[in-house]
């Protein structure tokens, strides 16, 4: 005979009444005393009638428009690139060290051949890994720079996957940081002094009449939900709830206004809440002009937006509008720099450094650090009944790549690039100046002042610059590489120890 296990371990009930009328009468669950649920009821208010309806549809009365870029090619359209990835790029970002050294073995060939051996067209400067490759391999980018002189057409650039155009530069040299703009119909968005990293809706100041366009706004139903947060009471009033999450158990910061209302609200009645989603493309300057609600009563209710507070409110725009735009979530960021500069105030010397640490991948290394020690030691003990001799020196020395920023007060206030001189060598010469592209200004060509600085953009601390490559992704998925300057605050000033007209003591 064939085994039932279903029937031989299963669990089932056993009444201990074997009256149908008394088994019926214990699952009704009759109570005595009904009149302590209406009296439990009057105390939770659930007689007062206030929630008879919710919420069934809700139209939302819209405006949508898209911003707009440099161009309509989706390296230019925030709709399609984030805009911190349009905003930070520069001008031959493209070409890396693998695309320098691949462009430069397709081309290799179409040189002249009295140009195919040049050293200047080979790779240099390059830092390890690739240090095996300075020059030994061709330099794309070389080429690409000196096209006109070796006879190379952009289209044998292009066909090698270079873009058509190189990104404009928005890095404002005297500002040390970016400015861009964008447009929304009539409405102009600014971002000014971005100092690098993530752009959203606080990134940016917007000036332009209201509406920002003329177009009819539309009409958007969507269906509303209860808000539901972790740790907020149930809806239902005999559900037992998870007390798991306890919002209220870390105090927020005063300054910090939306854990306050998150514990607000989760503290109150959520069957009070509702969320209703409203869909639109990214990258618009979207505005709610007014919300109708049907409830379940089919009874129709009208709201407009507050007009005087917002949290989300874009500065120079209504309460009503809100920038929703693309961003890199979580980029990754290079590891090794490619430029580092530590910008400060040093109030001994009275002057404004500019301290090179990394150039193009490589770390500024000082040529001789045994020049700038105090001085040379005797050996020994030194005599004290002869006289003593001193050397005037005209300034103590300073490291190189050590570049100093003088204050000019000629018209508006800046701190303009200078050149340090050595007096100890014949003839006089200035020394050479910053070679990182942080530290120039393309505007400027070879007069001075080769650099200005806005004196408002360095703090008394100072600044650190970076520049780094940074891959993200854009909307379609797409990978974006692009080289991101990035401004932070300095723990402290860089000291040059400079000291001018100075007597030093000869030993013997």
């Amino acid at each position: 005979m064939a085994f039932r296990f279903d029937v031989h371990l299963r669990l089932e009930s056993v009444h201990t009444v074997n009256s149908p009328s008394a088994v019926r009468s214990a699952m009704r669950a009759e109570v005595s005393d009904p009149a302590w649920f209406l009296g439990r009821q009057w105390q939770l208010g659930e007689h007062r009638g206030n929630d008879a309806a919710f919420p069934t549809l809700v139209h939302l009365e819209v405006t949508e428009t898209p911003v707009r870029g440099r161009s309509e090619q989706p390296e230019d359209d925030p709709r399609v690139t984030p805009p911190e990835v349009i905003i930070e790029a520069e001008p031959e970002q493209w070409w890396t060290i693998g695309r320098r050294v691949r462009v430069g073995m397709a081309l290799q060939a179409a040189l002249p051949v009295e140009r195919r051996d040049d050293p200047t067209l080979r790779v240099r400067g390059a830092a390890a890994p690739y240090s095996h490759l300075n020059g030994v391999s061709v330099d794309g980018l070389l080429l690409h720079r000196n096209r006109a002189s070796l006879g190379l057409a952009d289209s044998e650039f292009t066909d090698l996957g270079m873009p058509a155009a190189e990104p404009p530069d928005n890095w404002v040299p005297s500002d040390l940081a970016y400015s861009a703009s964008f447009s929304a119909g009539r409405v102009t968005l600014d971002v000014p002094r971005h100092d690098g990293g993530e752009v959203d809706w606080y990134s940016v100041t917007a000036t332009g009449p209201d509406p920002p366009e003329t177009t009819a706004p539309k009409v958007a139903t969507s269906y509303p939900t209860r808000v539901r947060i972790p740790g907020g009471p149930h809806p239902r009033w005999w559900q037992i709830e998870d007390a798991r999450l306890d919002p209220g158990g870390v105090a927020p910061a005063r300054s910090h206004l939306t854990p306050l209302f998150l514990i607000r609200a989760t503290s109150a009645k959520t069957d009070g809440w509702f969320t209703a989603p409203l869909v639109v493309p990214t990258g618009t300057l979207v505005g709610v002009l007014q919300m109708t609600v049907v409830d379940s009563m089919d009874l129709s209710s009208t709201s407009v937006p507050v007009q005087d507070w917002s949290m989300y409110h874009l500065s120079g725009r209504p309460a009503h509008e809100l920038l929703l735009w693309p961003t890199v979530e979580h980029p990754l960021t290079a590891s090794a720099v490619l430029d580092q500069i530590d910008v400060g105030l040093d109030e001994d010397a009275n002057l404004l450094w500019a301290v090179e640490r990394w150039i193009d991948g490589v770390e500024a290394v000082e040529s001789d650090p045994a020049s700038f020690a105090a001085g040379p030691r005797a050996a020994g003990e030194v005599p004290v009944n002869r006289r003593r001799q001193f050397r005037y020196q005209p300034a103590s020395d300073v490291p190189d790549h050590w570049h100093p920023y003088v204050v000019t007060t000629a018209g508006t206030r800046r701190y303009h690039q200078a050149r340090l001189v050595d007096f100890d060598k014949r003839p006089v010469v200035p020394r050479p100046g910053p070679t990182s592209r942080l530290l120039q200004d393309p505007a400027a060509g070879a007069t001075e002042p080769y650099h200005a600085i806005s004196p408002d953009v360095v703090p008394r601390a100072g600044v650190q610059l970076d520049r780094r490559f940074v891959l993200g992704r854009s909307t379609t998925g797409a990978p974006l590489l692009w080289v991101q300057r990035r401004r932070s605050a300095l723990p402290a000033p860089p000291t040059s120890r400079l000291r001018f007209d100075i007597l030093e003591t000869i030993l013997p």
